[in-house]
């Protein structure tokens, strides 16, 4: 989630990443910044995405994670939009006060309205790959490899557009190498993130050229959205870490709150007052050591974030997680009511 967060910083800054000089600080934040953003979403779809792959997947099951989701979005699209109508009104317009009442179906966060259209069709997506069998399900692998994948690497060709086809997308590959290849080594995993941290490097190259002998400045194009490099590096350093024994109570209980560090930070309003008002790339830079400067800022914004949610966490210990998805079994139970209520009535009336 700090690579994100990193790469909110530079993509919705005030201040445009290609106006700096070209330098070993711009390539840093084009490259690192930016392009590990795109990697860090790989990365925290595939935690999600490797589990859901050990169980069987119920549209009552996702439904209630949906459910369990959005009672996350509201507290802090309501506690936030409350903020900033009390100290900094001009960062909130009538929209955005809309959208705070309902944050997951008018997309206050692409992130979290993506993956609750893919919980709703997850059910169906893993059942329909089931029954694919071993062959198709890898031939449909490597047919999205080359529409989505080896076409990535050139400019102008059809990409992904909307978040839950990527998520889509990324199931699809993740589900076939867990249920059908055999484990990678932990050396062929590092030669998988080489590999796409060698692209990396090579578009960055590329790019700095054209930028020196043809006075443009360019974008490093290889670290867009579910290039291939990036499923590449991400979902390899999601396998290193899940091999990984080593585990921390302390660092468990902040991952708790990553999610909570990407609504309260990408919240549209929370995006303004940070990236353009209080930490404007323009004006780091001039700073001394800027680079650590910014990672440090961004270090203590996260960790700020994280104590923040912690209070969010208590609150709903004490109320709503007392009986968590009480309501929704509810609501569950009584459309089973009405539904089978309806078909008997149904089946009367042709009686």
């Amino acid at each position: 989630m700090f690579m994100i967060l990193a790469h909110h910083f530079i993509v919705h800054n005030g201040y445009d990443v290609l106006k700096l000089p070209l330098g070993p600080e711009r390539i840093f934040f084009q490259l690192v910044m930016a392009g590990g953003g795109k990697v860090g979403v790989v990365i925290f779809f595939s935690i999600s995405a490797w589990f859901f792959l050990d169980k069987e997947q119920t549209i009552k099951s996702n439904l209630k994670r949906v459910w369990i989701m959005e009672r996350e979005l509201l507290f802090w699209s309501l506690i936030l939009v409350t903020f900033y109508l009390v100290f900094d009104r001009a960062d909130l317009g009538m929209k955005l006060m809309v959208k705070s009442v309902m944050p997951l179906s008018m997309g206050l966060w692409w992130y979290a309205t993506a993956y609750a259209i893919f919980l709703a069709l997850l059910p169906f997506l893993a059942k329909g790959l089931k029954a694919l069998g071993r062959e198709y399900h890898l031939a449909l692998a490597a047919t999205v490899l080359v529409i989505w994948g080896l076409t990535s690497f050139i400019p102008g060709m059809i990409g992904i557009n909307d978040g839950f086809l990527g998520f889509i997308y990324l199931f699809i590959l993740i589900s076939a190498y867990k249920w059908y290849m055999e484990p990678f080594t932990t050396r062929q995993v590092w030669l998988m993130i080489g590999t796409g941290l060698g692209f990396f490097l090579l578009y960055a190259c590329a790019s700095i050229t054209l930028e020196a002998t043809r006075a443009r400045h360019g974008n490093i194009y290889i670290t867009g959205d579910w290039r291939l490099p990036v499923i590449i590096v991400g979902f390899g350093m999601f396998l290193l870490f899940n091999r990984a024994t080593f585990h921390n109570r302390t660092i468990d209980r902040i991952a708790q709150s990553a999610f909570a560090v990407y609504l309260i930070t990408d919240h549209p309003a929370t995006r303004t007052l940070l990236w353009k008002h209080l930490f404007v790339l323009e004006d780091l830079c001039r700073q001394p050591f800027a680079i650590l400067q910014i990672l440090g800022i961004l270090l203590i914004i996260y960790l700020a974030c994280t104590l923040i949610d912690f209070v969010r966490q208590g609150l709903f210990a004490l109320t709503v997680d007392r009986n968590r998805g009480h309501w929704f079994e509810l609501v569950w139970s009584k459309t089973v009511e009405w539904i089978e209520w309806g078909k008997h009535k149904q089946s009367n009336a042709r009686a």
